[in-house]
């Protein structure tokens, strides 16, 4: 199955570029399986800002209240989706958007209650994926829902990606608001476990790219294919990512 995982940072969508959506429609029409994962950090900020609510970040992760998760559920699921969803059907393929809690898609592990109602996504049924893009492109929100329980829960996103790389043993695109990993303020143009260890221990790879980088090992690890983490802002760069071209960063095992 030659499925792509495509996320888009929140960030990232504000400046996507317009050819990012005619290379995704471009892979459906080529016999790819393609699908998206999205935030929406920035719309998330300013909903919660709009309704007075508070919220801080904790280990790069949003500490997720009773308040804050209604306001994120309604954004993702409500505005940001539909929108990713309605730019890809404009083209002569289907888009569908869905979230955790549609089809049984994944159950949720809770995190530390430190982060209220943060979750990762766990048995991701393959079944309900391989359905879904036989006939369309899936735009999947980083919402789930503990079956358990029937608790909604917020996912970051860059791991609901890696996650799904996962369970379909397939590659990832990571589009950020950065060109790669900026080692000295130059792209890497590939790295592995070993250098991703000794750049982090060096302090050369920092802050929120530590948790990207060591989240993608393992996601190669446990049989991700690679993940290449690239500028959303640059013209046609999946088109460019699948055509080999010098872009972003490649982080594979070898």
């Amino acid at each position: 199955m030659s499925y792509i995982i495509i996320k888009i940072g929140g960030s990232t969508l504000t400046n996507l570029h317009e050819s990012t959506i005619e290379d995704i429609v471009q892979l459906k029409k080529q016999g790819y399986k393609p699908l998206i994962v999205h935030g929406g950090g920035p719309f998330i900020n300013q909903s919660l800002k709009l309704q007075g609510v508070t919220s801080e970040f904790k280990d790069g992760l949003r500490v997720t209240t009773d308040d804050v998760l209604s306001v994120t559920s309604q954004t993702l699921i409500g505005q940001v989706n539909p929108s990713l969803v309605n730019k890809i059907n404009r083209f002569d393929i289907k888009s569908i958007g869905i979230n955790g809690m549609d089809a049984q898609l994944f159950d949720i592990v809770p995190l530390d209650p430190q982060y209220g109602f943060v979750g990762e996504p766990a048995n991701i049924d393959v079944s309900v994926i391989e359905s879904l893009t036989d006939s369309f492109v899936p735009v999947i929100a980083s919402i789930g829902v503990l079956k358990q329980t029937g608790q909604i829960y917020n996912i970051n996103a860059d791991t609901l990606a890696y996650k799904l790389a996962q369970a379909l043993k397939a590659p990832i695109y990571l589009l950020s608001d950065i060109p790669g990993v900026l080692i000295n303020e130059k792209v890497q143009a590939s790295l592995n476990a070993e250098s991703i260890e000794a750049y982090i221990e060096q302090k050369l790879i920092y802050g929120g790219m530590i948790p990207k980088v060591q989240d993608a090992i393992q996601a190669i690890e446990m049989g991700c294919q690679k993940v290449v983490i690239a500028a959303g802002s640059e013209s046609h760069i999946i088109q460019k990512l699948q055509n080999g071209h010098n872009v972003g960063t490649t982080i594979q095992n070898k």
